[in-house]
């Protein structure tokens, strides 16, 4: 390590410890004392029920309370409140999720998420499958850094881990409505409770609807909007007293226009652009006459769609056997169709400039089985399994680009372009973890994963009609990898423990999308290997009114795998990156009815390696915190109010990893606030809430222009709106 990199990593240890010494002043000793005691929280992302202060891992939750219109109600949400976790969004099928500065934007038919969503344990092989509207749920786990024995399969980066609701033995019904500025409307409604004397189910819903709140002042399109249904049931049957059975089911469907695309930054200097920004000077002056120099009005004469239906069935048993084992089997099948038509540039042609139109979408499917036997001694803890999953996706993209009568390249000429991708995804794995007590304070946890991965790929493109450039069929490459992982922690008391950890985790390789080069296409990019040391406390202080966690990691990846436009083409490419960073988390009851929580994120993310070596890596922002507080009124009859205020900040950080200067995204903070009343007895609640209260413009995806500048998507502007629930219960 470097004189530079030990003084920049001493700075943001500096950084860490003015921000603790803040937070001491902030919570009065007095206060303390009358608070009380935080609840502990249950979590299973060791594959077994613990408090999370007991898990030596790097961990946030989201509590299913925090999922609401009000609060958490989408994976970017959750990025607000999870260090070092970035999310961006190309489009409905390209979601792209960052953590500690390991990702992915590659979106072949063959291509694997870096930090992958799991659903009640079972993994969604695309990103754009598990990212739809969050309602009714238990919680979400966040595992940061690789997960590579009891996740296994591609999670490099960590683990989104979404809980859904178990059916209860207890009867309960709830209906909401959400309004809205931008005419948003929420319904949502779930029904739960026993259906005899074995079994109980529930069924949920959400149907979610906005304008647009951005148009394309040619075609009056609205875009950004919002048009969304989704529904969740699930059955449980108690076979006998040592066996149960758990029957699940999910549907989302959107129908939208898609999102507005603004052409930006034209006034960087031309070294900072494709193609020396030769012609930023058009492309102004383009922006003034069709009058869309505002950043939610694009000038587009096309109808843009974007379109997604995801559908999931799962089956889970658990058999509890003699000698403390019990047998878990988890059998799922999913569904993903998407499709979109959006114009890349924000501005079209004829009768402008230019005009890069991107219909693409996917229609996938995956199987999914996994076994797992569990041991829960006093002294040991054991869990062994055997995975398999096969999915088949069918991928398409055509992307006609058209130079207008005003373009200073080829005017009115039409260059079409079209790939086809068919593939088949198969992975097969054996795992193992051993948790060995070695004293009442010590533990050891050794774990290793074997993983065997092939992809088969057909792959076509063609260039204007009828003129085929390639067209390879049976593409097919094989890679194995062994995911070890050592962890020691000890519980110094009751209230600290101390962990480390040593893992590795692994991503299969892939054939890229939409290349030009026949060679390109037929060569897989390598897999990606990620090792990754951690050391970290968790906490609890003034019995229990007070819990901090902090964790330093030491991360390298291999073989990072990223795509980039570039005059027109997408390079796809492998380079390596190196991280570390400081998180720390913590929540604290203050007085009697005030908790304040909050979380600090430090990344020095680099890129080693290749002809990018010692820039920033892509969407690694070097710092990022969140701060919020809750203070909730008992009123004298017995109703009650809840204050909620939160702001989330993130530092600036380059979108690509050529550090160009228009592929840097300014930094932000977005500010929260909601009140909630409920009624004496809880039957009823009513909530008025503001959702990026400071209307900052956050820049939510961004692509380098061929031609010049960044053409740019915005997070939502400043929302608000009321939400009422009925309970009947």
């Amino acid at each position: 390590m470097g004189i530079k990199q030990v003084i920049k990593r001493s700075n943001k240890f500096v950084r860490a410890e003015i921000i603790l010494s803040a937070l001491t002043v902030a919570i009065p000793q007095v206060a303390m004392s009358q608070a009380s005691a935080l609840e502990e929280v249950i979590v299973t992302a060791e594959r077994r029920a613990q408090d999370a202060q007991d898990v030596p891992l790097a961990l946030t939750i989201i509590d299913g309370s925090a999922i609401s219109p009000a609060g958490i109600s989408s994976i970017s949400d959750v990025a607000l409140k999870t260090p070092n976790l970035t999310y961006t969004q190309f489009n409905i099928g390209e979601p792209q999720l960052f953590l500690r500065g390991l990702g992915t934007t590659i979106d072949s038919a063959g291509a694997d998420p870096t930090v992958s969503v799991f659903i009640d344990d079972v993994y969604v092989g695309r990103s754009a499958g598990a990212t739809s509207d969050l309602y009714d749920l238990e919680r979400i786990e966040v595992l940061r850094g690789p997960q590579g024995t009891l996740y296994g399969r591609n999670v490099t980066g960590g683990a989104i881990s979404i809980v859904t609701k178990k059916p209860s033995r207890e009867y309960q019904a709830k209906l909401g409505a959400t309004a809205g500025n931008y005419g948003l409307t929420i319904f949502r409604g779930l029904i739960d409770g026993p259906l005899g004397e074995n079994m109980a189910g529930n069924l949920s819903f959400s149907k979610r609807d906005r304008n647009g709140y951005a148009y394309s002042n040619i075609s009056g399109q609205g875009l950004d909007d919002a048009d969304n249904l989704s529904l969740r049931g699930k059955l449980l049957w108690d076979i006998s007293d040592n066996t149960e059975v758990l029957l699940g089911f999910d549907y989302s469907t959107d129908d939208t226009n898609g999102r507005c695309r603004d052409l930006t930054k034209l006034d960087n200097p031309a070294d900072e652009q494709n193609a020396g920004g030769a012609f930023t000077g058009v492309l102004k002056q383009v922006k003034v006459d069709t009058n869309s120099e505002d950043p939610r009005t694009c000038a587009l004469t096309i109808e843009q769609y974007a379109e997604r239906d995801v559908f999931g069935l799962s089956a889970r048993v658990q058999m509890e056997l003699a000698n403390d084992l019990s047998l878990t089997s988890i059998t799922a099948y999913r569904e993903l169709e998407y499709s979109w038509l959006q114009e890349l540039g924000g501005m079209d042609s004829p009768p402008n400039l230019l005009s890069v139109e991107d219909n693409e979408g996917d229609d996938a499917d995956q199987f999914s089985q996994e076994f797992r036997l569990t041991h829960d001694g006093d002294r040991l803890f054991w869990v062994a399994g055997a995975y398999y999953f096969k999915e088949n996706v069918d991928r398409f993209a055509n992307v006609p680009i058209a130079f207008g009568p005003g373009s200073p390249v080829a005017p009115g000429a039409l260059l079409d372009r079209s790939w086809l991708q068919s593939a088949t995804n198969t992975s097969m794995a054996l795992f193992g973890q051993v948790v060995w007590s070695m004293t009442d304070a010590l533990d050891l946890t050794l774990g290793g994963r074997q993983t065997w991965d092939e992809k088969e790929m057909d792959n076509a493109y063609s260039s204007s009609p009828g003129n085929e450039v390639y067209n390879f069929k049976g593409l097919e490459k094989s890679w194995n990898e062994f995911t070890p992982r050592v962890t020691v922690d000890w519980k110094v008391s009751d209230d600290h423990m101390l962990f480390a950890t040593w893992s590795k985790g692994y991503k299969s390789g892939v054939f890229i999308s939409q290349n030009t080069s026949a060679q390109l296409a037929e060569t897989p990019l390598e897999p990606e290997e990620a090792t990754n040391m951690e050391v970290g406390a968790k906490t609890r202080w003034l019995d229990n009114r007070l819990q901090f966690n902090i964790t330093y990691f030491d991360l390298e990846n291999e073989n990072q795998q990223l795509f980039r436009l570039e005059n027109f083409t997408l390079v796809s490419e492998n380079f390596g990156t190196e991280s570390s960073g400081i998180e720390l988390d913590f929540i604290a009851a203050v007085g009697e009815n005030l908790t304040v929580s909050g979380m600090y994120a430090s990344l020095d993310a680099e890129i080693v390696g290749g002809q990018f070596t010692g820039n920033t890596a892509p969407r690694s922002p070097d710092y990022k915190y969140s701060l919020a507080a809750n203070y909730n009124a008992v009123l004298g009859d017995g109703s009650m109010l809840d204050f909620e205020a939160s702001a989330s900040y993130s530092d600036n950080w380059y979108m690509e990893a050529t550090n160009q200067g228009v592929s840097f995204m300014d930094d932000y903070t977005v500010v929260d606030a909601s009140v909630r009343y409920t009624s004496s007895g809880g039957k009823w609640d009513i909530t008025v809430w503001g959702k990026n209260l400071s209307d900052e413009l956050v820049t939510s995806h961004s692509i380098v222009s061929s031609f010049g500048g960044s053409v740019e998507l915005f997070a939502p502007p400043r929302t608000y709106g009321l939400t009422a629930n009925y309970s009947f219960n």
